[in-house]
């Protein structure tokens, strides 16, 4: 690697409100390497809240992981990885800080799987086996009380699947999911998201009575730190599938939440890049699971999760956020879409050229290292 250059942008985006709160702005790290031929490769990093700690990535980066990086090659992306990790260990225990790392470690995975691919000049579908570039998609995101004219703009765009904000003020919400349910198109699906909103009493009150609709699954009806006593016994009392992922963060305990969850959502940018989350794919189909990978930033996380989606040759969806947030701005996959699938190009790498000019406003810090 002859250069490594990382950006922390913060900027104010659509206000979503969740079990977490309001979120009126979004945080990323994007980071770029370069090697002696010019090819470059692109990764994410999560920064997603608070949106600030996209400077505190950036500074890890910065401090440990860029000047290994510049100097180096590499055969092969998952060792390469592995060597960083090692590296970062001080941080993981010293500090205490898994998530950030593991966050860091995945943007770095996805940047050299991306130059990889672009070396040899295919898409990185196929560099990971995959045959087949179509895809099922859905719009992430939707507020309870999302308007049916928001709905047909969305439609318009190539949507007909739709995944709505559950787990905060249930007595007003739950009456309002059911009726989105209601007033889809039977072809279309609908999802749900709880982030976690509720404990098991509360889980399994609202699941009780979201079983009177139709759902392709309840996202995160509990916390990861929940004992898996909880997720069983969750499980255990509904027919609506259950989904998680995006908050795990090591390939034990992917595999031990195979045991009751039903949809499987890894996030590149959250753990393991490409190299993890295509390898927990694999895993989930062969056990009968759907996989699903989570994503709720920029163009390079979607795309880096489609590219691994199709890998995988499964039925699953490809999550799309599609709130307003002008860091995605950096390209666009709208022509992607088409009644509700979405098409990867054969361009090399995620299959576009990421293109900063636009958010460059929103840069709170950058830097080269070489």
């Amino acid at each position: 690697m002859t250069a490594v250059t990382l950006y922390a942008f913060v900027a104010p985006a659509e206000s979503i409100a969740s079990s977490f709160g309001v979120r009126s702005e979004r945080g990323v790290v994007l980071i770029q390497i370069q090697d002696s031929s010019g090819s470059c490769g692109w990764g994410e990093v999560w920064a997603g809240m608070p949106a600030w700690g996209a400077l505190h990535r950036l500074n890890l980066l910065r401090e440990f992981v860029a000047p290994a990086l510049v100097g180096t090659t590499f055969q092969e992306v998952p060792p390469a990885v592995a060597q960083l990790r090692r590296l970062l260990l001080p941080v993981v225990r010293l500090a205490g800080e898994p998530g950030p790392v593991a966050q860091i470690l995945g943007g770095i995975d996805t940047a050299l799987w991306d130059l990889q691919a672009r070396r040899l000049g295919l898409p990185l579908y196929r560099v990971l086996g995959g045959t087949r570039a179509r895809m099922r998609c859905y719009a992430s995101g939707l507020a309870p009380d999302t308007s049916p004219a928001r709905l047909d703009r969305l439609r318009e765009q190539g949507f007909r699947a739709f995944k709505f904000k559950a787990g905060f003020d249930d007595a007003r919400t739950i009456p309002l999911l059911l009726a989105q349910q209601r007033g889809l198109d039977p072809t279309e699906s609908i999802m749900l998201d709880a982030n976690c909103g509720w404990d098991l009493a509360a889980a399994k009150q609202a699941m009780a009575r979201l079983e009177e609709g139709d759902f392709a699954w309840v996202e995160e009806p509990l916390g990861p730190e929940c004992a898996a006593a909880e997720w069983q016994a969750l499980k255990a009392m509904t027919r609506l599938p259950v989904a998680a992922g995006e908050n795990l963060a090591a390939s034990g305990e992917f595999v031990e939440a195979m045991s009751w969850l039903d949809v499987i959502q890894p996030d590149v940018a959250k753990w393991g890049g490409v190299s993890g989350v295509h390898t927990v794919g694999l895993h989930a189909m062969a056990l009968g699971r759907q996989f699903c990978p989570h994503s709720f930033g920029t163009h390079i996380a979607a795309m880096a999760s489609a590219h691994v989606l199709a890998a995988t040759g499964g039925e699953g969806f490809l999550e799309l956020d599609v709130n307003h947030n002008p860091l995605r701005s950096t390209c666009t996959y709208g022509g992607w879409i088409n009644n509700g699938f979405l098409s990867l190009p054969e361009a090399p790498g995620l299959g576009f050229e990421v293109d900063l000019h636009s958010i460059e406003t929103y840069c709170r810090a950058s830097c080269t290292v070489r």
